[in-house]
């Protein structure tokens, strides 16, 4: 048994990787346990581990740096549109990012033209347009992203939710489909951290500015009064 846990455990941690022209992947970034195939750009200290896949057969999937995608069984698939996703976003296991989806709109809804005519996919699929998740985003697990999502900064989507159109910026959503909830902060406060957009400071500046972010009370007036006294 303790050997098979081992045999399991070293699987696990196995990459399968096509490697092309296309994939674009930084150094520093942690990649254990994935397939990864495709147009796909990762960037800086990126974690993505656990099973994740990621396909993209045609357009890229962009992946924002210090973002954590989680397995086991959590997927993203595009192809006739991108997937973008920002800076320090957390994505929980078991999501599924589904750019693209079958054709309803003609007499059959089956892979008819590539599976029996043999010609291309793109004849039986369609899509709403690219998939675009925010910086700071938290996607909980069993999530499903359709096509022509867009989550703005800052939104939290709760677990088991399957967003198929907006979400602003700071919102709280949750259900099938995904309607906002709550907002985290009034608007004034949101406001204030978007013009922030500390997730394109440096890694050096977000570190000098440790406190800002172990504030105990988030509102305009404690954000304002930070930046003036730093």
């Amino acid at each position: 048994m303790r050997l098979l846990t081992k045999i399991f455990e070293f699987i696990s941690k196995r990459n399968v990787i096509q490697v092309t022209d296309r994939l674009k992947i930084s150094n520093s970034a942690k990649i254990s346990g994935c397939k990864l195939f495709g147009n796909i750009e990762i960037s800086e200290n990126v974690k993505i581990a656990g099973g994740v896949q990621i396909h993209s057969e045609s357009k890229k999937v962009t992946i924002g740096r210090y973002s954590a995608i989680n397995g086991p069984n959590t997927d993203i698939h595009c192809y006739i549109n991108s997937v973008r996703i920002g800076a320090f976003t957390s994505i929980a296991r078991n999501v599924n990012i589904q750019e693209f989806n079958h054709n309803y709109t003609g007499i059959s809804t089956y892979l008819i033209n590539k599976n029996i005519f043999g010609k291309s996919k793109s004849l039986d699929i369609h899509s709403k347009g690219e998939i675009i998740i925010g910086n700071d985003v938290w996607i909980g697990a069993q999530c499903v992203i359709l096509s022509g999502a867009k989550i703005g900064n800052g939104a939290i989507i709760a677990a088991n939710s399957v967003v198929v159109g907006d979400i602003p910026a700071y919102a709280i959503a949750a259900g099938t489909p995904a309607k906002v909830l709550k907002f985290r902060f009034d608007r004034e406060t949101i406001d204030i951290l978007e013009s922030m957009a500390w997730w394109e400071w440096s890694i050096e500046k977000i570190i000098e500015n440790e406190d800002l972010f172990n504030l105990k009370k988030i509102n305009s007036c404690s954000l304002n009064s930070y930046l003036q006294n730093d």
